[in-house]
C-alpha cells in the first residue's frame, strides 16, 4: 500500500470572462499524484481534509471513484477552492481560497503497512498541519516506508516555512522538486544547491529541458518528451507518480534506494518524463485513459 498526504481543492478552471465561467475538477498536487498511482494499479491510501458542505461530499465521492482509500479529517467549513487561469503557454495562475483553521490530526494507524509515504505542497507548510504531519512522518518511519517529498512551492518560503522544509529534507529518502522550486529556495545556484541536499535521491524537473537526478556523486540527465501542449497543469504531479511507480516496481525500498543503479535511475527518469508529457497533452491533471494504458504497458510491463 502507498500512502500520500496533501491538500484537496476543487479547481475552478476559467473558461470565459464575460461573464466568468468555470469548469470544476478535483485538484491538489498530491491528490493528482495519488490519482495517477491508483489508476496505474497501486493500492493507494490518501490522507487529507474536507469540509462539511455539499461540495465536500462531492469531493469525497470523487476520491472514491478514483480508487483512493480516504482517511480524512472533516472541518465545519466549506470546501477549499483554487481558481485557475491559464496563460497563453498553458501555465496556470492560481487564486487560492482555503477556509480550514483547525489543526490537522488523524488517528494512529493510517500508515499501517505502507510501503511508501509521499507528501508535500501547500499543506506541508501550514502551521496548523505541522504537528499532525510530523506524527505521520514518525509513523511512516516506524513502518519502514520510503519517504518522498515534493515542496511544490508557490512563493518564496518564509523563515518558518524554510525551517519546516529543512526538517523534511533531513528525513526523506526522495526529494522531487522543479527548477522553479529550487530557484525559490536557492536563488544563487539552485542546481548545485539541490545536488548537495541530504536526501539520498534528488530529482530536479527542468520543464522543456527534461529532468536531472542526483544519487550520491552520480548525476543523470534525461530529455523531455516533445508533445503538443494543451496546458502544464499536473505535469509535475504526473512526473512524481511515474517516478514512484517505477522505483517501487523495480523493487526499491527505503533501505535499498541509496544503492539505486544508474541504469534504473535513468529508466525511471525517462518514464516519469514521458508521463509528465502525457499530462501536457490534455486540459487539467487527469491523464487520458488510452495514453495511460500505453504508458503502463511500456514502462510497467502490464
Amino acid at each position: 500500500m502507498l500512502a500520500l498526504c496533501g491538500e484537496v481543492l476543487v479547481d475552478l478552471i476559467l473558461e470565459g470572462e464575460n461573464p466568468l465561467r468555470f469548469t470544476g475538477v478535483l485538484g491538489g498536487s498530491v491528490l493528482n499524484t495519488a490519482t495517477t498511482l491508483a489508476r496505474l494499479g497501486f493500492p493507494v491510501r490518501f490522507l487529507s481534509e474536507v469540509g462539511e458542505d455539499w461540495l465536500s461530499a462531492w469531493s469525497e465521492e470523487e476520491m472514491g471513484r478514483r480508487g483512493l482509500e480516504g482517511w480524512l479529517k472533516r472541518h465545519p467549513t466549506p470546501m477549499p477552492l483554487a481558481l485557475v487561469r491559464l496563460d497563453q503557454g498553458g501555465n496556470a495562475l492560481y487564486s487560492f481560497h482555503r477556509p480550514f483553521q483547525e489543526p490537522f490530526r488523524l488517528e494512529g494507524g493510517a500508515l499501517k503497512g505502507a510501503q511508501a509515504f509521499h507528501f508535500g505542497s501547500l499543506f506541508a507548510l501550514e502551521a496548523r498541519a505541522a504537528e499532525g504531519l510530523w506524527a505521520l512522518l514518525e509513523e511512516a518511519e516506524r513502518e519502514g516506508a520510503l519517504l518522498s517529498y515534493d515542496p511544490n512551492l508557490r512563493h518564496p518560503p518564509t523563515g518558518e516555512e524554510r525551517g519546516w522544509i529543512e526538517a523534511y529534507l533531513a528525513r526523506v529518502d526522495l526529494l522531487k522538486l522543479s527548477l522553479e522550486d529550487a530557484a525559490l529556495l536557492f536563488p544563487e545556484d539552485p542546481v548545485e544547491a539541490v545536488r548537495r541536499l541530504p536526501p539520498p535521491l534528488k530529482v530536479l524537473t527542468l520543464g522543456k529541458e527534461g529532468a536531472l537526478g542526483f544519487l550520491g556523486e552520480e548525476a543523470v540527465r534525461v530529455e523531455a518528451v516533445a508533445v503538443p501542449v494543451a496546458d502544464t497543469v499536473g505535469a509535475g504531479d504526473s512526473f512524481t507518480a511515474g517516478l514512484l511507480a517505477l522505483l517501487l516496481r523495480k523493487g526499491y525500498t527505503k533501505e535499498s534506494l541509496p544503492r539505486l543503479s544508474r541504469e534504473d535511475l535513468e529508466e525511471s527518469l525517462k518514464g516519469a518524463a514521458a508521463l509528465a508529457a502525457l499530462a501536457c497533452t490534455v486540459r487539467g491533471a487527469y491523464l487520458p485513459e488510452e495514453g495511460l494504458k500505453a504508458w503502463k504497458a511500456r514502462y510497467l510491463g502490464d
